[in-house]
């Protein structure tokens, strides 16, 4: 394992730089909705004014910052359980005990906020303006078995963006088995393979097997040895401009979506290895207010949909649906601006009174289960995957 390449470096830029990497992804898949769930009539654009429309729109990859969180999980995951040489009972019952008390609590809420507002939406408006997933979604029967699913994670219908949420509940369970997997130096090439075939057999994005791969290659960051070449800044660089426009670049040679997913958890994973091995630090990852997003994240990423389904509800009974689809452009930067301002003020609130008082009950329940008194990585506060930059920069300083 390669402790030395994290411990000679500075701890806290980079954890700042990872958390704030989670809220650009976020606000990435927050604008992408913006664009991309509203059936805004067509506008005639010159080739100029396409091109760079596409670069635009495409520049709010929402699939692929969501691949970009799966790695980061990997990663993160990986590195709050460094230390961990073998994975008896109480080890790996603390590691589910603070997952369960870190991605739950906050999954009920969003329930119930989703379901608040999708009951509402779909009464006062015609919910075909949204495209067919999310009309599908919002006709969603409000039961109690449904309802008793969601709140499980199971049912993701009343928040679209839960089912990431799910895929990360299905590998929280397993993610001890991968992380011994991409330890063991001879398993792991059979290992690396197995998940690379998984991740081209066709399914359900819902059913989430088939991004294990992203999970794997994150674990396996921190075990990597340094190398030389990874050095030069042009490839992360070129790694960010695969992960946003390969759907662009590919989009007329009918690439299965599963191909699509392999290129972008690849190129996220040069990304997050390049800020682990490389000691660069980046003045706008760095940033208080930055790392404040990336702090809230968790909160933003499942409060964010059914924000902006109010909103365009909001406006479409003052303004009238037609000229809101009429005007795109407008409509899509006015509807951006205000869902990121509405979901911070109230990611803000859920942080403070849900995410964080209960995470710490978790964590305080976990650490009774091990008699280990290291400083304990999994003390996260951001999201399912990862941890907050100031606490634990403070923990590994102590």
């Amino acid at each position: 394992m390669s402790d030395h390449l994290f411990e000679a470096r500075s701890e806290k830029a980079y954890l700042q730089q990872l958390t704030s990497l989670r809220g650009v992804a976020c606000l990435v898949v927050l604008a992408g909705h913006v664009i991309q769930v509203i059936r805004y009539d067509p506008v005639p654009r010159t080739p100029g004014g396409r091109l760079i429309h596409d670069l635009v729109t495409y520049a709010f990859n929402a699939q692929a910052a969501v691949l970009l969180f799966f790695v980061l999980s990997g990663c993160v995951l990986s590195l709050s359980l460094r230390r961990v040489r073998r994975f008896d009972r109480d080890t790996v019952l603390g590691f589910y005990l603070k997952r369960v008390f870190r991605i739950f609590p906050l999954l009920w809420v969003s329930v119930a906020f989703s379901i608040a507002v999708t009951v509402y939406v779909r009464d006062s408006m015609n919910v075909g303006v949204f495209v067919d997933w999310l009309a599908r979604n919002l006709g969603a029967p409000v039961s109690p078995s449904h309802v008793a699913l969601a709140l499980l994670g199971a049912y993701t219908r009343y928040n679209g963006p839960m089912w990431s949420l799910r895929v990360e509940l299905i590998f929280s369970v397993v993610f001890p088995l991968i992380l011994v997997l991409m330890r063991h130096a001879r398993v792991r090439p059979w290992a690396l393979a197995g998940f690379f075939v998984l991740a081209l057999v066709p399914m359900p994005s819902e059913i989430g097997l088939n991004f294990g791969l992203s999970f794997a290659i994150g674990a396996l960051i921190p075990l990597l040895p340094s190398v030389a070449w990874a050095a030069s800044p042009a490839i992360p660089a070129a790694a960010t401009v695969i992960l946003l426009y390969d759907r662009l670049a590919l989009g007329g040679h009918a690439v299965p979506e599963q191909v699509y997913n392999i290129i972008e958890s690849l190129a996220a994973f040069v990304i997050v290895r390049d800020l682990y091995a490389s000691g660069r630090s980046f003045a706008v990852l760095t940033h208080r207010r930055m790392v404040w997003v990336g702090e809230l994240s968790y909160s933003v990423y499942l409060l964010h949909l059914p924000i902006l389904l109010a909103l365009f509800d909001f406006f479409q009974h003052r303004m009238g649906t037609r000229l809101l689809l009429a005007a795109p452009d407008l409509t899509q930067a006015m509807l951006a601006v205000l869902t990121i301002a509405v979901t911070l003020a109230v990611s803000s609130v859920t942080y403070r009174w849900v995410e964080l008082p209960l995470h710490n009950l978790g964590r305080s329940l976990a650490r009774r289960l091990s008699s280990d008194p290291r400083p304990a990585w999994e003390n996260a506060r951001l999201n399912p995957a990862l941890p907050t930059a100031p606490e634990l920069a403070r923990e590994l300083e102590g």
